[in-house]
């Protein structure tokens, strides 16, 4: 399967990094950079 993201209606909650645990994404979010930090997952 392929993921296809449109970065003009991300809201920077980073659901797509978390629900990829083979690590498929590398995540960078729009705009700068911003977004949560989850430091427990």
């Amino acid at each position: 399967p392929r993921f296809v993201i449109n970065a003009q209606n991300c809201v920077h909650c980073k659901t797509c990094d978390i629900k990829d645990p083979s690590q498929n994404i590398t995540w960078v979010t729009p705009e700068g950079g911003g977004g949560p930090n989850y430091p427990n997952m």
